[in-house]
């Protein structure tokens, strides 16, 4: 493996590997029925299941982005989450949640974009 690979891997598994504590915390949080969440989600005018709905997409995306072959689609999965947060919080003037929103968005398509083409060059070569 190359130096600049080497390097590339680092930096995967290090936004991959922040990308799944920050589902895990959040999903978590979601699933259990925090007050802030649940707070909330009442607040923006979603129904409880919703809430539930989300953090179970996110403990989802967790598993899924510890595992290299299949962190593109947990990748995935919480970019959409991670646009309907956006959304949301545009929605009702949260203009201060929205850069970290955006840095989990950007962090989130980078890990599908190069863990899917890892995924699709792994096919072509087992062929």
């Amino acid at each position: 493996m190359t130096k600049r690979r080497i390097a590339i891997e680092i930096v995967l598994w290090s936004a991959s590997l922040f990308l799944a504590l920050v589902c895990l915390r959040s999903g978590l949080q979601k699933v259990t029925g925090n007050v802030f969440w649940a707070r909330d989600f009442q607040r923006w005018g979603y129904p409880g299941w919703f809430r539930v709905m989300v953090g179970a997409a996110e403990l989802a995306s967790f598993a899924l982005l510890l595992i290299p072959r299949l962190a593109a689609y947990g990748a995935a999965l919480f970019a959409a989450v991670m646009l309907g947060a956006i959304y949301t919080h545009a929605a009702h003037s949260e203009m201060s949640r929205l850069p970290f929103n955006f840095l989990l968005l950007a962090l989130a398509l980078l890990v599908f974009l190069a863990r899917g083409r890892d995924f699709l060059k792994s096919l072509k070569v087992n062929r």
